[in-house]
């Protein structure tokens, strides 16, 4: 055994007794929280589904963490510090960090379990992200990273990247821009380390079974089936300033169906679970079984796009669609936790303290016309050669009262433009699947912010972006936001503002309404932390009385 491993077991040692015998009584108890279906993929630089996400970032440590509120503290990293240009960042680890999974087969456990987190595993999970056969759904966040993008496209060497260990315990990061996100981005659940010996023991798994994973965090997953539960309990190996006083976590999978939909909210107020995603309607039942809740306007639906289709793809024709909305038409009808938006980053995002949408405002110029519509529309059908588009369709969920709303959307086409669709239902995770597809020609869909920047939606129409859904392009848009990288506080804000005006004029995607998330505890419940970003849900300080 070597020396640094005999450390870490010690040190977990040491960490369990601690906190075993201190007479806490709200430690180590186990917490149960709802999740919509199973995970079939926990590898963090490859898994996009948000609850996947949420349970890893459960069970990894990165460099920092990002808090409910926007702020960035620090996790493995110490300290760090910037070269005099910017493009430099060079990150010191907390050596007391080590990885482990109590469920491993026993041989590989004792060639694991203890061995220390370092440098390495920080190159090694950013160096896989830009893997040119299979590049990372989120590799487009790091392009500012010295030959990422060279790399991902097969025109640059591995090695180059502009990651390195210097030794065991320092991280450096060169870039080729400046990138005032880099800490943000380095907080996000695809930034984990992932230590290469391990993965390449897994031949090819890695993630996708509990006897392919490895964690460094205050939770290992202990049981992994998408028929009932996943449960996460305390990584024994895990070290950290601050100790982890929920024992663990029991995720049930309360999928649902037509016919017999899941009731999280019930099963809450029943006293099954601890902690909720509550609708609106149910916060009186909530506070009158003496329960608290937290909320976030965390959440942007919007009519989408695809914009790979030819009539979608000119912009005249996507701006007379959008005159032609008369949001006033919504109000009688939302529920209360929805309200109407011209605008695109909720107001959830903020960047030094202060929420995008208070710096920039709520209202834009792409309002109600049915002047421009029909000018826009006339101009763009000219164009195209065409005399009528090839709508036929807006895909909806079935949730809310989405349906009828997108029905006073289909209105306003049919009025001013005599453009005719009809109206298709489906689950949220159906039509989210048919538009990462690419089948489809417009949707209603939720957009949020994975970390607390306006770039965190915006960059999802960038050229680049794996995750552009649309297919939009914009060279001028994209400068926009490289831009932002150099520039912080109200610089970056305007700089933003300028980038949404631009893709709302160019109306990819057309702002219809804000939602509100509601996140109730038990009346005995604290210390869960929840999130308007995709850190969702994190249970390490949760206690009950």
């Amino acid at each position: 055994m070597t020396k640094n491993r005999l450390l870490a077991l010690l040190l977990a040692a040491v960490f369990l007794f601690a906190f075993s015998g201190c007479g806490d009584k709200t430690a180590g108890q186990i917490f149960k929280y709802d999740i919509p279906s199973g995970v079939h993929n926990l590898d963090p630089q490859f898994a996009t589904d948000s609850t996947a996400r949420m349970i890893i970032q459960n069970t990894f440590e990165g460099l920092f963490r990002q808090l409910p509120s926007g702020e960035i503290e620090p996790c493995l990293a110490e300290s760090y510090e910037v070269s005099a240009d910017g493009l430099t960042y060079t990150f010191h680890l907390r050596r007391d960090a080590a990885w482990g999974n109590a469920k491993l087969p026993r041989a590989v456990r004792e060639a694991y379990n203890g061995t220390p987190v370092t440098a390495h595993d920080f190159v090694f999970a950013l160096s896989r992200m830009f893997n040119p056969t299979a590049p990372s759904p989120f590799a487009g966040s790091f392009s500012s990273i010295k030959n990422a993008e060279l790399i991902r496209r097969g025109a640059a060497p591995m090695d180059s990247l502009g990651v390195r260990a210097t030794d065991d315990y320092t991280l450096e990061i060169t870039l080729i821009r400046q990138d005032s996100l880099l800490p943000e981005l380095l907080a996000a659940s695809y930034a984990m380390p992932c230590n290469e010996d391990f993965f390449r023991s897994t031949k090819a798994r890695y993630g996708l079974d509990l006897k392919s994973l490895l964690f460094n965090g205050p939770f290992g997953v202990t049981s992994w089936d998408n028929e009932s539960a996943v449960t996460l309990r305390q990584n024994a190996f895990y070290s950290s300033p601050d100790p982890v006083i929920a024992g663990g976590v029991n995720l049930y999978i309360q999928p649902g169906s037509p016919e017999a939909p899941a009731d999280p909210v019930g099963r809450f107020l029943a006293g099954s679970t601890d902690a909720c995603k509550v609708n609106y309607g149910a916060l009186p039942a909530v506070l009158g079984a003496d329960g608290a809740y937290e909320s976030f306007e965390d959440v942007v639906w919007v009519l989408a796009f695809n914009c790979r289709d030819e009539a979608l793809a000119n912009a005249e024709i996507r701006r007379a669609l959008a005159y032609a909305i008369d949001r006033k038409l919504f109000d009688q009808y939302l529920p209360e936790n929805l309200r109407v938006s011209e605008m695109l980053v909720p107001p959830a995002v903020s960047l030094l303290g202060e929420s995008f949408r208070t710096f920039a405002g709520e209202n834009s110029e792409l309002l109600y016309s049915p002047h421009l519509a029909k000018q826009n529309f006339a101009s763009g059908l000219e164009d195209l050669g065409l005399e009528k588009i090839p709508l036929s369709e807006i895909l909806v969920p079935d949730t809310y009262n989405l349906p009828l709303l997108t029905g006073f959307v289909q209105q306003g086409w049919q009025k001013n433009l005599a453009v005719y669709t009809g109206l298709v239902k489906l689950s949220e995770a159906e039509l989210l699947a048919r538009v990462a597809s690419g089948n489809y020609s417009a949707a209603i869909l939720p957009l949020s912010a994975s970390y607390s920047s306006p770039g965190a939606v915006l960059a999802d129409f960038s050229s680049a972006s794996t995750q552009n859904l649309t297919g939009y392009g914009n060279a001028d848009f994209d400068t926009l936001l490289a831009a932002t990288a150099s520039l912080s506080g109200q610089e970056a804000y305007e700089v933003y503002a300028q980038a949404e005006e631009m893709l709302l004029y160019d109306a990819p995607i057309i702002p219809l309404f804000f939602e509100t998330s509601y996140y109730a505890m038990g009346p005995d419940v604290s210390g869960i932390e929840f999130s308007p970003f995709l850190s969702g849900v994190y249970f390490k300080y949760a206690r009950k009385k």
